[in-house]
Order: structure tokens, then sequence, then C-alpha cells
């Protein structure tokens, strides 16, 4: 004779429970595989974003910030071209930083622009046994330069926060934290900041080596998606078996609630 299922199981305070857990978690895992979902959405939305500002020709960095003067999104990515004199001076480096698996230093410069404002330039990263800053073997060019590269907006604060430079002139960064940078750097310092693509003229000893664009992709959004979703079947599953089995047992074979 067949075993049938008995619903009263379901009465049992500690079936109750389990049904009432597992609900909980394939909920969770299902909201946490939806957001990957939307996280997902969103990388592939700046993804094209990206990609079809870097398409664009140069333009003067000038006229964007005239176009869009409080909106640093607008411009983001955007290939651009500026002049200005490097305030050599003022150099600083970021080491211990990898580009390409090459380890070694950023070099960033300030660039004083014909408008009195101030742009943080990242001309490249160069070897970490380099002296400086300024970067020796790697000068900048005197009088205006020209240059190509594409906007930023710097990166995130570190999580300890930066050092204050013990004699008030920033040498060394963590991070390309514009706002902390702006405090060290005189004059105003723009809330963007220019990843150097080439420059004219070149630099008498030798360039830093460019930072390439960074590559698209979707990440692993999609897949940890299919890993949340996955965890919620799992769940789903091994708690309906766990009550089925408990509800089609021979009465004396289970413990009684």
């Amino acid at each position: 004779m067949a075993t049938q299922f008995d619903p009263k199981i379901l009465r049992s305070p500690r079936w109750l429970l389990a049904i009432a857990v597992g609900v909980f978690l394939v909920f969770g895992f299902v909201r946490l595989g939806l957001w990957q979902l939307d996280r997902l959405d969103e990388r592939r939305t700046l993804n094209a974003t990206v990609e079809a500002r870097q398409n664009e020709p140069a333009v003067p960095l000038s006229d964007l910030v005239l176009e869009y003067p409080n909106d640093v999104d607008a411009i983001l990515y955007r290939s651009v071209s500026v002049e200005g004199v490097y305030r050599e001076s003022d150099e600083f480096f970021s080491i211990g930083r990898i580009v390409s698996d090459v380890r070694g230093t950023l070099v960033l410069t300030p660039l004083d622009l014909p408008s009195g404002d101030v742009l943080i330039v990242v001309r490249g990263i160069v070897p970490p046994e380099t002296a400086g800053p300024p970067a020796v073997g790697y000068e900048t060019p005197d009088g205006t330069v020209r240059l190509v590269g594409r906007v930023d907006d710097g990166e995130e604060p570190a999580p300890i926060g930066e050092s204050d430079p013990s004699d008030g002139i920033l040498t060394s960064i963590n991070r390309v934290d514009l706002a902390f940078i702006g405090e060290w750097v005189e004059g105003n310092v723009l809330p963007i900041n220019l990843i150097l693509e080439g420059q004219t003229p070149s630099g008498a000893n030798g360039e830093p080596m460019a930072i390439p664009m960074e590559e698209l992709s979707d990440g692993r959004h999609l897949g940890y998606a299919i890993q949340w979703f996955a965890f919620a079947l799992i769940v789903l599953f091994g708690v309906a078996r766990l009550v089925y089995r408990a509800g089609t047992s021979d009465p004396e074979e289970t413990s009684q609630d």
C-alpha cells in the first residue's frame, strides 16, 4: 500500500518553524539574486556610456566645463584636449600600484590652466625604484603643453584615510582622492582629473607608461545571481523533501511532538 502524505505534520511547531526558516531563506536568496541582476543592468548601461564617450573625438576640456559647469558625470570618460603649464614642483606619487600586471608608482602632476584652475594629471606609472617626486628621469616639459587624455573623477578615499603631510607638502597618496588632494595643492583643484594619453611637446628624457583604458565587461554579477537563485532552489527543495519525508513516515519511526 502506497504511503500518503499526512497534512497533520504541518501543524507541528517544529516543522512550521522549519518551513518558516526555509521561506525566509528562499526569499532572501531570491532578493540577492535580483539585486545582482540590477547591478548587471547598471554595469551594462555604464559600459555602453563609457564606450560611446570614448569613441567620440577629443574636444577641448574648457568647452565641456562651460557646457556642464556643475555636472561631472556628464563629462566623465570623454576624450579631451587641454593646454596648461605643469607645476612639477608639486608633483606627487601613489606607490605600490599595479597597472596591466606592472607594479610601479603612479605619477600625478598638477597642471595650471589658463582659467586659473588646477587639473590633476595622472601622467602614468613608473618603475617602483624611481626617485622623487618629481619623478627623476620623467621630467615634465617646460612652458605650455597640450595634453590629450580622458576625464576621470579619481578614486574613493582610502578606508583608513590619508595621512596629512608632516611638512604640509603632498608627496605621496594612497588613492587619487581629489577632495584630499585639493586640501594640499594650492589653487582651485577641479573635481576631475585627466588620465594622460599623449602630450606635445614630449618629455625630454621619457614618459611614464600610460594607463590603458579599462577593459569593459559585465563583471561577475550574472554568475552571482545564478548562485543565489541556485541556493534558493536548494533550500526550497530541501525543506520540501524533509517535510514530505516526515509526513509520509511511519508514525512509530518519527519522534512525537
